[in-house]
């Protein structure tokens, strides 16, 4: 499990996009930017899924999908294997790209669909690092701490909630949050940037607080080596 969350890693950090080939042509199904996958959200909602075939049978339910909602899946696919902002307001381009996607072998055309909606990555990394911890640990201490005199406007979406946090701790314009940075990495940045928050000893017990969590230690020679082989040229 270590060493696949480590490959995990690796593959986010570097936006290593899966490969395929169309004929005697490349192609790349990139990972999700923020407005990739709002995009994608929005195709996904017309698609027919049987929710329950989808967890007993998921490749089965796949297969179905392509048959019968064939013109939305080349569609997701589609803007799934084009990285630039502006291509993906390219009405012409993603038509092209639809038509060769169409060539592809039913079962072929369910294995990339497959991997365009079974991205685990943040599920993954939450599960594995103890972040569903850390947000937990947040909305008790959120629920016993003293609230005289603060007062929380904002961040009631994702402009605010997301994206502005990005901007802010980063110095990141909006466009390279949602267009620029892929999503699994914004996520992560969110999700576990550090953080610290001083309680009295009475807030403490009253939160119930347990110690714990995965710890990646930065002077592991071999998590310098991951890192390394991400930016070698």
């Amino acid at each position: 499990m270590k060493e696949k969350i480590s490959q995990k890693i690796i593959d986010v950090l570097g936006d290593v996009p899966v490969r395929f080939e169309v004929g005697d042509k490349e192609y790349r199904i990139y990972p999700p930017t923020l407005g990739r996958e709002l995009i994608l959200e929005n195709l996904k909602k017309q698609l027919n899924i049987d929710p329950e075939r989808a967890k007993n049978e998921p490749f089965e339910e796949v297969i179905k999908l392509c048959e019968n909602n064939k013109p939305e899946v080349l569609r997701i696919l589609a803007y799934s294997t084009i990285r630039r902002k502006r291509d993906m307001f390219n009405d012409a381009l993603i038509k092209k790209r639809e038509s060769v996607l169409n060539t592809v072998d039913i079962k072929d055309l369910a294995t990339l669909f497959f991997t365009v909606i079974t991205n685990t990555d943040l599920q993954d990394f939450i599960k594995h690092f103890g972040l569903d911890r850390d947000t937990e640990n947040r909305r008790k201490i959120a629920k016993v701490r003293s609230k005289d005199y603060v007062v929380t406007f904002g961040g009631n979406s994702i402009f605010g909630g997301l994206i502005d946090f990005a901007c802010s701790r980063y110095g990141w314009k909006p466009d390279f949050v949602v267009w620029g940075l892929n999503l699994t990495t914004l996520q992560m940045l969110f999700y576990d940037h550090a953080d610290s928050v001083c309680l009295t000893k009475e807030e403490f017990k009253a939160a119930h607080l347990k110690e714990g969590g995965a710890v990646i230690n930065a002077d592991d020679p071999a998590n310098m080596k991951l890192i390394k082989s991400i930016f070698r040229d």
